[in-house]
């Protein structure tokens, strides 16, 4: 069971174009089943990623859309000890039945409200994309 400001590690999900990405990390920012456009989903989360280095780390950070992570930031730690970022302007939609995954980690209460700042500032300039590849 997956709750607000976990960790998961999906096994596969479908990116916005529907294809197959294998393996990769998402912050849950909503854990109420809910329906939406006629299809049932059981939680919204925003994309983790990693720096590859200094250089993708000052690019990613331009974007205002990117959300920095640090380590010390995260709590029950299965994470592989690297700074990343959280996707904020993407909202991935998910069916628990449809996909495999696993709690890894935690984020802490004041990362997770700054991300939902973040979100709640990119909603009113209309920057969100709502990904439903994953209950349809």
């Amino acid at each position: 069971m997956c709750k607000l400001g976990d960790i998961i590690v999906i096994k596969e999900f479908k990116n916005e174009e529907g294809e197959i990405i294998p393996k990769h990390s998402f912050v849950i920012i909503n854990d109420e089943p809910d329906h939406v456009e006629g299809f049932k989903y059981d939680f919204i989360s925003n994309m983790l990623c990693s720096f590859h280095n200094e250089n993708h780390k000052r690019k990613k950070l331009k974007f205002k859309e990117n959300l920095p992570i640090k380590e010390e930031k995260i709590s029950g730690s299965n994470i592989n000890n690297r700074e990343g970022y959280i996707k904020a302007d993407q909202l991935y939609y998910f069916d628990k039945r449809k996909i495999e995954y696993k709690v890894i980690a935690h984020i802490d209460d004041e990362l997770l409200d700054e991300l939902v700042q973040l979100i709640l500032k990119l909603k009113e300039e209309n920057l969100l994309k709502t990904i439903y590849t994953n209950i349809n």
